[in-house]
């Protein structure tokens, strides 16, 4: 009697654990992430903070869509990422700004900073953008270079940089601190990998494709 008791008292207890796990998984998968936010995809955040002051800019001042950029020119990824981002600036072009921030993975790709470095001399002379859609496409030749400036000098003569002013600005590493500025507003905006960007207070993580851009705005736009 006693035996068949406890069993019964077990085979109960049982039952009631394996409930309670299956109501705990349950529980887990409707409290998590949709697909649509899973891995930083279009979660939106608060608490965030950005100061676009002397950044490079494409894109109408008067906008209420801002999509703010954080990227590194050594990252394959951010290479990949480059066709739905220009595409996407090409279409937006009179509707949504785009902030550029730099954000250089310093301890994984040694040459990022100097990449960055050399785009802002491009851009004292205003030739950011063209200096950084030449670096994604040459990346392959410049990134495992233990002394990448002459590369450098060569991608400003080809986008219309004059060559002397550029190579003193790159030499006096003028725009470090500025770079630097930009990192610690990514670390601040709990950003750790690239690409990552912010549509307003909205963050996407990774490469997106063309349509995947045109959901992002197109449903910022529409403010749903």
């Amino acid at each position: 009697m006693n035996e068949q008791k406890t069993r019964q008292t077990f085979l109960i207890g049982t039952g009631l654990l394996f409930v309670l796990i299956i109501g705990g998984l349950v529980w887990a998968i409707a409290a998590g992430p949709s697909p649509d936010n899973a891995n930083g995809r279009g979660r939106e955040e608060s608490g965030l903070h950005f100061s676009d002051e002397q950044d490079p800019v494409r894109g109408p001042s008067e906008t209420k869509t801002v999509v703010r950029l954080f990227s590194d020119f050594q990252c394959p990824a951010c290479r990949a990422a480059e066709p739905g981002l220009e595409a996407a600036m090409k279409k937006y072009a009179d509707k949504v700004r785009f902030v550029w921030n730099d954000f250089p993975l310093t301890s994984i790709h040694p040459n990022a900073l100097p990449a960055a470095q050399a785009a802002r001399c491009a851009e004292a002379q205003g030739k950011f953008w063209e200096y950084r859609q030449k670096l994604y496409e040459t990346q392959d030749t410049w990134a495992s270079l233990s002394t990448p400036t002459e590369q450098f000098v060569e991608i400003a003569k080809s986008v219309g940089v004059e060559s002397d002013s550029f190579t003193t600005c790159l030499a006096d590493k003028t725009y470090d601190q500025k770079i630097r500025d930009d990192m610690s507003e990514g670390m601040a905006n709990r950003v750790n990998s690239t690409p990552s960007l912010f549509i307003n207070n909205v963050r996407y993580t990774g490469a997106m494709s063309e349509a995947e851009w045109d959901a992002a705005l197109s449903k910022n736009e529409s403010g749903s």
